[in-house]
């Protein structure tokens, strides 16, 4: 009996060791300091850039920390100057980073220093490039000159990572993956531009011309382990529809797309999810869009955060009660949707830093001028802005209709509208109901077009 008690202790404690050990082997010792800080503490995140861990500093400027990671990459962000990492458990890896004007360098030791050193270098080896991958640099060569340099900056980089030696097995994979997505990509927008480019519409690369996905992996998942490998994929699912991108159902035609080239289930999933994410707040066919999504999609995580922003669309969408405003103009009266009642109004929200939004004004300014005499009232509404910068620039580019300014980016006509990024166009009837909660923009044809049906 003794022996037994004796015994069932021992087991306990082999137990609870072997147990802590797992534990522990699941986690990452993340140490170093940092020369002429800037900062107090460093984020890390994940490859779809959400933090995930933030480590502060202590009074030395040295850090140290515990961090539970499964192997892959993540984004280390100072706040200055994001890289990434590559982690794995039971690492133990050391840095140094230091500032000068503001810019930060980065030097690692111990476990796993091959890899992140690897990733610092790459990345100054890739500003090298810059200029040769510019779309204006290699859209003027011709099909002969632009091959060889794609094949000339994909041997050098195929050639610097040969030279790296005791890189972990899977990370050597998933670099040499990279290089070749990034020759694939490279020779994608080469054969999607030169013809627009060139402002021949007939072009068309040769039969020659490498099929730029011929050799890509695009239902691999062990590669979604890589940050980069979403995107090679929205490239890919572009590359088969566009010669559809002016068609009013292309989002339609892009799900339709994922579900027919896509097999892997769990890529299919997590590519469709990013691309809705980005499809939901501008699609003028929401309903069929959400179907098409619905029809195909597995993943209950992304469907349930999907349908949340569907719903929440579906109450901005044609036909419902627009969520009105109380702002006052430039002359400090106060204006309200309300007031506008009986109206088209056409409304912008716009800021003075937002270079897509300027570029917009003259087009805006035209529109005013076209449509001075008719039922239609044009609002622009400044967003997260000072009022200084704000009244300054009125006057300068002599902006028309109804300007005003918002307190803050959070009032409730913003939250209503779910307004995340600018410039936004809305376009409300007479009643006040929606018509449109992502209008044209002034320089597109359409609205005008649009706009002279429903003043008819």
């Amino acid at each position: 009996m003794k022996n037994s008690k004796i015994f069932y202790i021992l087991f306990l404690l082999i137990f609870i060791s072997c147990s802590q050990k797992e534990e522990e082997n699941n986690y990452t010792i993340f140490s170093g300091s940092i020369n002429n800080p800037i900062i107090d503490s460093l984020l890390i995140k994940d490859i779809n850039r959400k933090l995930y861990h933030t480590i502060r500093l202590n009074k030395d400027d040295t850090f140290i920390d515990t961090i539970s990671v499964v192997k892959g990459y993540y984004n280390l962000n100072d706040r200055q100057n994001p890289v990434y990492l590559f982690l794995q458990p039971s690492m133990r890896l050391k840095s140094v980073i230091t500032y000068k004007d503001k810019v930060s360098s980065l030097t690692f030791q111990g476990d796993g220093a091959n890899e992140n050193n690897y990733l610092q270098h790459k990345k100054e080896l890739d500003k090298t490039f810059k200029k040769v991958e510019n779309s204006n640099y290699f859209l003027n060569l011709n099909e002969i000159k632009f091959l060889k340099l794609s094949d000339s900056i994909c041997n050098v980089k195929k050639n610097f990572l040969k030279s790296q030696i005791d890189l972990d097995n899977d990370f050597r994979k998933y670099e040499s993956f990279a290089i070749e997505n990034d020759r694939a990509s490279f020779l994608n927008r080469y054969a999607m531009w030169r013809g627009p480019y060139l402002k021949n519409k007939e072009f068309k690369v040769s039969e020659k011309f490498p099929d730029p996905f011929e050799n890509i992996n695009v239902n691999n998942e062990k590669l979604l382990a890589h940050p980069n490998y979403i995107r090679y994929l929205n490239e890919f699912i572009s590359s088969k529809i566009i010669n559809k991108i002016k068609v009013e159902d292309y989002d339609i035609i892009e799900m339709e797309t994922i579900d027919k080239e896509l097999e892997n289930q769990i890529i299919k999933d997590k590519v469709a999810y990013n691309i809705m994410l980005f499809r939901l707040p501008s699609t003028k066919k929401l309903d069929k869009l959400h179907n098409t999504y619905m029809s195909f999609a597995k993943n209950e995580t992304y469907k349930n955060e999907i349908q949340e922003i569907y719903q929440n669309y579906k109450k901005i969408s044609k036909g419902t009660i627009s969520p009105i405003f109380e702002l006052y103009d430039i002359n400090n009266k106060l204006v309200t949707l309300e007031s506008l009642q009986g109206k088209l109004v056409y409304i912008d929200i716009w800021a003075t830093w937002c270079i897509p939004c300027v570029q917009q004004i003259p087009a805006l300014n035209k529109l005013e001028k076209e449509f001075k005499n008719e039922n239609i009232q044009f609002v622009s509404i400044c967003f997260n802005d000072k009022k200084e910068r704000w009244n300054k620039m009125i006057k300068e580019k002599d902006m028309g209709g109804i300007q005003l300014f918002a307190p803050d980016d959070t009032i409730s006509f913003f939250e209503d509208y779910f307004v995340s990024g600018i410039p936004r166009f809305i376009l409300i009837d007479t009643e006040g109901k929606i018509l449109d909660a992502n209008s044209y923009r002034p320089s597109d044809p359409k609205l005008k077009e649009l706009l002279v049906e429903l003043l008819r």
